[in-house]
């Protein structure tokens, strides 16, 4: 990927996505793509998109779903394409000239899409069919036709006037503050360091923890080690490190992203936000900003939610406060009397008792799950449940040097998709773990199949020239959390662009992934990747089992979190005036009666909450629950029939993961379990009494 930038607009005849690819299965040439062809192409591609809606616009025969519906629907595939590329590449590496790209495009891009929204002649011809004869429809037609109309309304198309412009303009903020947010989050992380040049400050860190900082440190031409608040780096020293000042330093750097009042400070941003947020609802009609985004979601309304955190609260707020008293314990056994715990002794401590009740820690661990052999893993799941294979490519044009590329393939030998897989945390890249599509399954008007191109993220440490890069048992959790969004997009099977997996409705879009972190912990998936990585020798059947034992290890504690920042993403946007308080004594408020520990000053999420600022989940967090809901109870038919029985899977793969947005979420779901979700088996397999009715 050539990062040279040039100020002069490329000749879009030779801009390499007008241009042939020439490419394995038609993939995006990063090698001849430079970061001065982006916006070029996206001009371009919207200047294709505006000329067919002009073509919809002006046809004299009346509207239909075939000459408006549909070929609304396909007109957009290369922007989609454009974008798709893009963001690839910006989720990999973000620095100044891809953050000032990123600006211009998402600004285009949203100017592009109001201007379809806003299009009244486009919406009288979809309002005509929507209101129309639809005896001639497909189901899945259906489904589209109501979206597409849907789509329309929530956007603005049936403002007129002042009002019109006003939510252009608030598109357009809210996409400036969306990039100024992530911006920052991304900014502020980068820009603290632990030096250490102490060896004895390191005590309780693991070799290879201690090997990366040190190695961290030459790159940066420093002595000693050096230690960031990325996950690689921050999440085992806050855990093992017994210099409990060290710890403190670490945490309060990690927990203040984004509140630091320096210039990376997204508390201003923050308001600007959920006030932008609440006066785009009002003018679409909405109370509040929950109220429009929950409208179009499986829960619907903001009583649904709180009806599930509310009960979940009640069954596992008692739980998470045993937990923690528990931890406390030991804390005050080690450190004597008079030791005031505090939430920088949580995951230090928290190690030590899980050390201590199951015989268990990550450390032991991580030598039986190298990054190479849980690869490995997940495609093993992949292959018994759906009879997928995967070849790796070499020859495929990737956005980061780090990234691999796996073609796969079905049962039968049919090509299916290319998976992009970049694992490794470094300077720049976004937190956390992530999949994405570059190039989204639909079958178009000639009947061709265009299949997938699909990212998997994860932000693992990466391996040096002596050791490779071993996970830990949350950090496998992860990579088949991703992997499991991956088969959605993997196996979708629809005609439509829009509905094809993963774009289902936010609260559904969870279960997927959350269905394959179950196999994680499967004695029969284990045994066939879990070697170590210097012996080959399979993990001991005793530590088997206490992975399995550990499993709901401060599952209370983490439910009351999840619930907690669903609470805080609620909070924010069921707010019914303008906000102009403190953004984080506001948080501390909206979580104050869950809470198990008190907060630290200026200690908060929402600074950096970028899933509810940034990255789509406004008034969805709750998602993440809902889906594990759904997960539980899905899985279960499962665990009745052998976790690993085909006959399950494919009833799996054709109700719900090949189906996309092509139903809804609900029927499909009803079609594969035959009842209603129920939260009775999360609880069962939590651990926890069944005391809550059906959700």
């Amino acid at each position: 990927m050539d990062n040279s930038i040039d100020n002069n607009t490329c000749n879009i005849k030779e801009n390499p996505f007008f241009l042939p690819y020439g490419t394995p299965y038609g993939a995006v040439p990063y090698d001849r793509i430079a970061l001065e062809h982006f916006v070029p192409a996206v001009k371009e591609a919207i200047r294709l998109e505006n000329e067919i809606i002009d073509k919809i616009c002006s046809n004299s025969e009346s509207a239909t779903f075939d000459n408006t519906i549909a070929a609304l629907e396909f007109s957009g595939v290369k922007l989609s394409e454009i974008v798709g590329a893009f963001n690839a590449l910006v989720n990999a590496r973000s620095y100044d000239e891809i953050l000032a790209v990123e600006e211009e495009i998402e600004l285009l891009y949203t100017a592009h899409r109001n201007n379809v929204s806003l299009n009244a002649v486009l919406f009288e011809r979809v309002k005509s069919i929507y209101h129309g004869d639809r005896s001639g429809l497909d189901k899945v037609q259906c489904r589209l036709l109501d979206e597409t109309y849907k789509g329309f309304v929530r956007s603005g198309a049936n403002l007129e006037g002042e009002e019109r412009e006003e939510y252009r303009k608030l598109t357009e903020q809210l996409a400036t503050l969306s990039i100024r947010f992530q911006e920052n989050s991304i900014k502020d992380t980068d820009a603290f360091t632990l030096h250490i040049t102490d060896m004895q400050e390191l005590e309780g860190l693991p070799a290879d923890v201690v090997d990366a900082a040190r190695n961290n440190a030459v790159e940066n031409g420093k002595k000693g080690w050096l230690f960031t608040l990325h996950r690689p780096s921050y999440l085992p020293f806050i855990t093992f490190c017994r210099n409990r000042e060290l710890r403190r330093q670490m945490f309060m750097a990690y927990n203040t992203i984004g509140a630091k009042g320096n210039s990376f400070d997204n508390r201003e941003i923050v308001k600007h936000t959920v006030n932008a947020r609440l006066r785009l609802a009002r003018l679409l009609g909405y109370n509040t900003y929950a109220d429009y985004v929950l409208a179009g979601r499986m829960a619907q309304n903001t009583d649904a939610v709180y009806s599930m955190l509310g009960k979940l609260t009640w069954s596992y707020l008692p739980v998470a406060r045993r937990e923690l008293d528990e931890i406390k314990e030991l804390a005050a056994q080690c450190e004597g009397d008079g030791f005031e715990f505090k939430p920088w002794d949580f995951a230090f401590y928290s190690e030590r008792l899980k050390e201590k009740k199951y015989n268990l820690s990550d450390e032991e661990t991580r030598p039986y799950f190298e990054l190479n052999q849980c690869i490995y893993g997940m495609f093993y799941v992949a292959t018994r449940l759906y009879g997928l294979t995967f070849k790796q490519n070499h020859d495929v044009p990737t956005f980061n040097p780090d990234v691999k590329v796996w073609e796969v393939y079905d049962y039968d030998g049919k090509y299916l998709a290319l998976l992009y897989c970049d694992f490794f945390a470094r300077k720049g890249k976004h937190a956390g773990a992530w999949m994405d599509s570059i190039t989204p399954q639909y079958v178009d008007r000639d009947g061709v199949n265009h299949r997938p191109h699909i990212t998997l993220s994860t932000n693992y440490r990466k391996p040096m020239p002596d050791k490779p890069s071993l996970l830990n048992f949350d950090e496998l959790n992860t990579l088949m959390h991703e992997f499991g969004h991956c088969l959605h997009g993997i196996l979708s099977n629809v005609k439509y662009p829009s509905q094809c997996s993963p774009n289902v409705l936010w609260d559904f879009v969870e279960m997927p992934s959350q269905i394959m972190e179950n196999f994680a912990s499967e004695e029969c998936v284990l045994n066939h990747f879990a070697f170590h990585h210097i012996t080959g020798e399979n993990m001991p059947a005793e530590m088997l089992e206490s992975i399995k034992a550990a499993r709901n290890f401060n599952v209370g504690y983490q439910c009351v979190r999840q619930v907690g920042l669903g609470l805080t993403d609620q909070a924010w946007h069921n707010i019914q005036e303008p906000f102009e308080g403190d953004v984080v004594e506001y948080e501390h408020l909206a979580t104050a009666a869950l809470r198990v520990m008190r907060p630290e000053s200026g200690t908060a999420i929402t600074p950096q909450f970028g899933h509810i600022m940034s990255g789509g989940y406004a008034a969805g967090y709750y998602s993440y629950k809902w889906a594990e809901m759904l997960d539980a109870d899905a899985y279960s038919l499962f665990k009745e029939n052998g976790v690993l029985d085909m006959k399950i899977a494919q009833s799996f793969r054709d109700n719900i993961l090949s189906q996309g947005d092509s139903e809804h979420p609900m029927e499909l779901y009803l079609r594969f379990r035959g009842h209603k979700p129920q939260i009775e088996p999360l609880l069962q397999r939590d651990g926890i009494p069944t005391i809550c009715p059906h959700l």
